[in-house]
């Protein structure tokens, strides 16, 4: 009996004489066998299919491509699949494309297959499959990675980091060395075919795109993840068989053939990387191990962890801000000011009692700030100036002759991604509102994290929250209010240094209960967007000033020339003290001046501390002041 490597390469590489008739007779033997095997039952078959459970019985496939189906109804029949399949691998007739042959359509199935009936190959019409040949003879794959790029908040699709596998090659006959960039990495992504930005929401979280499998050069997502996106990347090598390597590598080529209704909460890169690496390696349970109703990127590194011995080894590669960070920190104030210099002319003097050594300090950091300043110009090749002044430097660098001292980054332990909290977090506790009394808090959020939640393994700087909710209970009046909730709340700091100077911004976007005398005690919709400058200061204090923009409509609310819609504009400041790993102090305030509405002005300011009794447990101690509330609370967050 073939396993699935020998019969993959079998496929790829047979060089057939003319095709056979079918043999009929063989094709139900095959039938029998599987039958008697319940082959359409076993996981690994169900997993190379994609098909799940429905809540109701029975079976269907989350992949929506009518081509990745023999069966008119293989996608909600498995075992009419299988033997559909069965029947196109012994089908003798030509074919001018080869994807419309079972045989070359499919290698994992063939593969899958073969293995368990044990395929005869004397008696299967022989096919030659160039395309996939081809394929298969550029990935060559050894090995598998899984690769997690952080998170993104310039990009939505990318705002709760990314996910994908990179297929690796064996090491280079000559001098053993594995080049990871000649990789080949296998990303899922939707579709985009809009630039609206509310059209694109609507649409990811809908379904509404279509989510495809590509694979590129390895070294193509590094330099846009690590060197256009400045994003930091975590891989995770994994413990796989050759067999269910070469499983995988099949399996990639099948599932680029057809495309899956994306949706950007659950069946989403996560997701689908994920039982991509379950129908290679059935034995593997990950999805079991991912949220139902949000599947995050960090959920997809989890669940690798859920299964012993599944990931070898762990290596982080940082992105290019990373790395110009560490090379600036090794200068002094003048190097610096040259670095500076040399950023926007190649040709800037130095100072000639600089020592060579010294001087490629300086010009290795002033490669790297042009990098990132130019990403995008550099990488899409967008003007010559950035590519001219990039390869002048190298060449300025070069003709010193002076070996670049190794950039020792320290490993940042405390931002891997499998570190973190669990996204959802559900939070319980008390409080009291002047006039009102004693009331019962409910804090719900379905993703991901804020900035007073516990900082092991997200950005120190960036909040983002997906339907946080907070309900309060007052049991005097028996009333329950709705104190806020948003479909989206974003905060992203950016720290302002002397090559940074990147404006700090905030969005959300869902209600919230009005406090003022406009409106007391009236839920309205609310939204926000601001941008302003941070600073990071000794002490881990974080300061943050925007100028904001909000809106506030309700029916029973005074807003602008008598009607329920209320805008606003006016400053709002943050402070943030982190107290190590397991305190934090927050405090914010916020002024609003309300055009044509009553009361002409509006305000709001408040403070919470949050003590992290464990990664998934904290205690939350809050107060905030109102026109016309003053309330304080203790609450108790799980996260889960």
């Amino acid at each position: 009996m073939l396993g699935p490597l020998a019969l993959a390469l079998a496929l790829a590489l047979a060089s057939p004489p003319a095709p056979p008739p079918a043999d009929p007779a063989y094709l139900g033997e095959l039938v029998a066998k599987a039958r008697a095997l319940r082959l359409a039952e076993d996981p690994g078959w169900l997993k190379l299919g994609h098909w799940r459970p429905r809540p109701l019985g029975g079976w269907k496939s989350e992949a929506d491509g009518a081509k990745f189906f023999r069966a008119r109804d293989g996608k909600t029949d498995p075992a009419a699949e299988l033997e559909a399949t069965l029947a196109g691998f012994l089908d003798a007739t030509p074919r001018a494309d080869e994807l419309d042959d079972a045989q070359c359509r499919f290698p994992a199935r063939f593969a899958f297959l073969g293995g368990r009936l044990g395929f005869d190959l004397a008696r299967l019409p022989p096919r030659r499959c160039p395309r996939f040949e081809d394929f298969y003879g550029k990935i060559r794959p050894q090995g598998v990675t899984v690769v997690f790029s952080s998170y993104y908040l310039n990009n939505p699709a990318s705002a709760f980091g990314h996910t994908l596998l990179r297929l690796d090659k064996a090491p280079e006959a000559i001098g053993g060395k594995h080049f990871e960039l000649l990789d080949y990495g296998v990303d899922y992504a939707a579709t985009v075919d809009t630039g609206n930005a509310v059209l694109y929401a609507a649409k990811g979280l809908l379904g509404f795109f279509k989510g495809e499998f590509k694979y590129y050069p390895y070294y193509y997502k590094v330099r846009e993840y690590g060197d256009y996106e400045s994003r930091d990347l975590w891989e995770y090598d994994l413990e796989l068989t050759p067999g269910e390597v070469a499983l995988l590598g099949a399996h990639v080529w099948e599932l680029g053939g057809t495309w899956f209704d994306y949706w950007y909460l659950d069946e989403n890169c996560s997701y689908h990387v994920l039982g991509a690496l379950e129908a290679a390696a059935p034995r593997l349970d990950l999805l079991s191990h991912v949220g139902r109703a949000v599947v995050l990127p960090s959920d997809t590194v989890v669940a690798l962890f859920r299964n012993p011995g599944l990931v070898r080894r762990v290596h982080y590669r940082p992105s290019i801000r990373t790395q110009f960070e560490a090379r600036a920190r090794r200068l002094s104030g003048a190097e610096l000011r040259e670095v500076e210099a040399l950023s926007r002319d190649p040709a800037a003097p130095l100072d000639p009692a600089t020592p060579p050594d010294a001087e490629a300090k300086v010009l290795d950091a002033a490669v790297d700030l042009l990098d990132l300043r130019h990403a995008r110009e550099l990488i899409r090749g967008l003007g010559p100036k950035a590519a001219q002044d990039r390869q002048a430097l190298l060449e300025r660098r070069a003709a010193l002759g002076v070996a670049s001292a190794p950039l020792a980054l320290p490993v940042p332990e405390a931002r891997r991604p499998e570190r973190g909290h669990g996204s959802l977090r559900l939070g319980l506790g008390g409080g009291a509102v002047d006039g009102q009394g004693g009331t019962v808090l409910l804090d719900l959020r379905l993703a991901l994290h804020d900035l007073g939640d516990p900082p092991e393994g997200y950005p120190p700087t960036a909040q983002i929250e997906f339907l946080p909710t907070r309900l309060r209970w007052t049991p005097r009046e028996r009333r329950v209010d709705l104190d806020d909730v948003a479909l989206v709340r974003i905060v992203s700091l950016s720290p302002v240094t002397r090559f940074d100077a990147r404006p700090s911004w905030k969005a959300s976007f869902g209600a919230a209960t009005v406090r003022d005398r406009g409106c007391d005690r009236c839920v309205a919709f609310a939204s926000e967007l601001g941008g302003g400058l941070a600073a990071a200061l000794p002490g881990g204090l974080d300061l943050a000033a925007t100028g904001d923009l909000e809106l506030r409509a309700s029916p029973r609310l005074s807003g602008a020339g008598g009607t329920g819609w209320r805008p606003g504009i006016g400053p709002s400041a943050l402070a943030r003290l982190r107290l190590g790993s397991r305190a934090v102090l927050l405090a914010d305030a916020r002024w609003r001046w309300l055009p044509e509405a009553a009361p002409r002005t509006t305000w709001s300011w408040g403070g919470a501390l949050r003590l992290h009794l464990a990664r998934d447990l904290s205690l939350a101690f809050e107060g905030r002041r109102q026109p016309l509330a003053t309330e304080a609370a203790a609450l108790v967050l799980g996260y889960f």
